[in-house]
């Protein structure tokens, strides 16, 4: 097989200055070993085995003795019934096979032709004995997520290659019996970025291999495919439709280089192979990671597909280049300018898929994000748009159902929010003593047996319609139902983020509009600054109105964050709302060149 030279080349120069600075780190204060816990110091310990491996050659003293010391840390870090504890998960089988993982990925290591006698006779007894130690635990532990699952199965297997205990795959088995919680249009069932790239898809790889099964990997390819379409131009990913901590923050897609690179090598799916390109050719914060990825499996270093081309972009006005639906999530991913995903110029993600219509709760677990569209671009980011009516203290609109029309530039989501007052409870129910069970009523608890109470209704509906194209949005909102105000808050950010005329500066750091039918906001340099420009329309409220994030976020004292400045219109739902943005720069340059100058510094 032909090899990228190149590739494994930069990864170990990379790997090598990044452990030679975490050794100089731990020479210069001893005390930040003893600090450190047992994830990222075993870590470190395979990042060093994996250098020594590539490189075929024992490394300095200096880094030798640490290797020593980290090692020994470890041991002292197991505790007697096998497992590791740190953080706020104590004592867990779970974040223990995350060190375990690495372990049996570091032994895999040192069976690699090439890897020095003197590292392998170093570091292989005191990793297996640990091995020994944790098996039984790793055996009878249990999760928390669905993660997980395929988390500790990994580390079962692993353990079974070199304990070559039956207890330990028997064991792995009725985990992966469960069946992969893959959705059908690519996202897992936590729906995240992060846990994908962290744990379940280089868990299922690792399975794939160990087991010779490389139906996992169809599983892995489904998921990557799904998660090209969440890059924006800025060159991050998109997570308002996660169900766990990233949901509220982008995030850097650099994990799933290896898991790309080897998905684009075997299928060679194009959105896959344009998302393997994008990551090959970046500075990597975690060169180590890929480098033992890559000497366990040395497919990786074979030389990627040519991008393929997708023909001539479409004008701006015949809508966006492509769309990718998400149906079990409920969100859509717009592709508005660029060639690929990962080469975007402009993106906008369409979303009614937040867990709290069908809930009620904001949690952990859940997808809380009331964000209805983004729209990013290198220079501006419309982090989010976000709707709430003053109604019962139920917050921002989170639509129920998510429709595409008319080729796909046009949306169309719906809302429905119920509410309403108490009737007496019958005679039957009645309690003389005045005690009642404590129940909830959607909003809060009280004794008041509100099941079996009839209750007076009152519903407000409201109809979305949301038009793309590549320099801007258009959206109407219609309400029916009670009259009451309303808050459409936006969050803004990029690089050197003006909002002009239109808008004040409120003591709180948002940004309330002043009456004016349009709101100037820019970025970049003043040379160079792309302008988006914001009209909108609607009946005015005649008084302050603040943007209400509801009663699950303000009884806590809570907040639904947003990323950026706070930009505010108010207005009451006895008439339409409509917002329209453009993108614009000044006379005689072209938007889509400024965007790919934004761009090329951004990389």
């Amino acid at each position: 097989m032909m090899s990228d030279t190149s590739y494994r080349n930069r990864l170990v120069e990379q790997s090598g200055a990044l452990i030679r600075r975490r050794v100089d780190r731990i020479n210069r204060d001893r005390t930040s070993l003893e600090r450190m816990t047992h994830r990222p110091t075993m870590e470190l310990i395979k990042g060093i085995v994996a250098l020594a491996a590539a490189a075929g050659t024992v490394p300095d003293e200096s880094t030798v003795a640490v290797l020593s010391g980290l090692l020994d840390h470890l041991v002292s870090l197991q505790l007697e019934g096998g497992l590791f504890s740190g953080g706020d998960n104590l004592v867990s089988p779970p974040d223990s096979a995350f060190t375990i993982n690495d372990l049996c990925l570091t032994l895999e290591l040192m069976q690699r032709r090439g890897c020095p006698d003197r590292i392998v006779s170093l570091v292989r007894e005191p990793l297996l004995s640990i091995a020994r130690k944790t098996a039984p635990a790793m055996v009878r532990g249990g999760v928390h997520t669905p993660n997980h699952r395929w988390e500790i199965a990994s580390a079962l297997v692993g353990l079974d290659l070199f304990l070559g205990d039956t207890d330990l795959k028997a064991r792995a088995e009725q985990w992966l019996a469960e069946g992969i919680d893959i959705q059908a249009d690519g996202l897992y069932s936590e729906r995240s970025p992060n846990y994908a790239a962290h744990v379940s898809n280089p868990c299922l790889i690792a399975l794939a291999r160990r087991l010779n099964r490389s139906g996992y990997l169809d599983y892995v390819e489904a998921n990557l495919e799904a998660d090209a379409a969440l890059m924006r131009p800025d060159g991050l990913m998109e997570t308002i439709q996660s169900r766990r901590q990233d949901q509220n923050r982008p995030f850097d897609p650099e994990p799933f280089l290896s898991q790309a690179r080897l998905l684009a090598l075997v299928q060679g799916n194009t959105d896959v192979v344009s998302l393997a390109l994008d990551l090959s050719s970046r500075q990597l914060a975690d060169p180590t990671r890929h480098l033992a990825e890559l000497l366990v499996d040395p497919r990786l270093a074979g030389p990627l597909p040519v991008r393929a081309t997708e023909g001539p972009r479409k004008d701006p006005e015949a809508g966006p280049v492509r769309v990718r639906h998400y149906r079990e999530t409920g969100m859509d991913r717009v592709l508005l300018s660029g060639d690929s995903w990962p080469g975007s110029l402009a993106t906008a993600s369409v979303y009614a898929g937040s867990d709290f219509p069908t809930t009620g709760r904001v949690a952990s677990g859940l997808a809380n994000n009331s964000t209805i569209m983004d729209f990013t671009t290198p220079l501006i980011q419309l982090t989010a748009l976000r709707l709430s009516p003053n109604f019962f203290d139920l917050g921002p609109l989170r639509p129920q159902e998510l429709e595409a029309m008319e080729h796909e530039s046009t949306w169309t989501m719906h809302d429905r929010r119920t509410s309403g007052y108490y009737q007496p409870l019958d005679p039957e129910f009645r309690s003389p003593e005045g005690s009642y069970d404590l129940t909830d009523e959607g909003r809060f608890f009280a004794r008041m047996s509100f099941d079996r109470r009839r209750r007076d209704d009152m519903t407000l509906e409201s109809d979305l319609r949301l038009s793309l194209r590549s320099d801007g949005f258009d959206l109407r909102v219609d309400f029916h139902g009670p009259v009451t105000s309303y808050a459409c808050l936006l969050g803004l950010s990029g690089k050197d983020l003006r909002i002009g005329s239109g808008a004040d500066r409120s003591p709180d750091g948002s940004w309330l509009v002043n009456g004016s039918d349009r709101v100037e906001v820019s970025a970049g340099p003043v040379d160079g600054a792309v302008a988006l420009t914001l009209r909108y329309g609607g009946a005015p409220t005649g008084s302050p109105v603040t943007y209400d994030p509801g009663e699950s976020y303000t009884f806590v004292n809570g907040d639904d964050a947003v990323e950026g400045r706070r930009l505010i219109f108010t207005g009451l739902t006895s008439a339409p709302f409509t917002l329209s943005g453009q993108f614009g720069v000044g006379q005689g340059k072209a938007l889509k060149q400024i965007w790919e100058q934004a761009r090329a510094m951004l990389g």
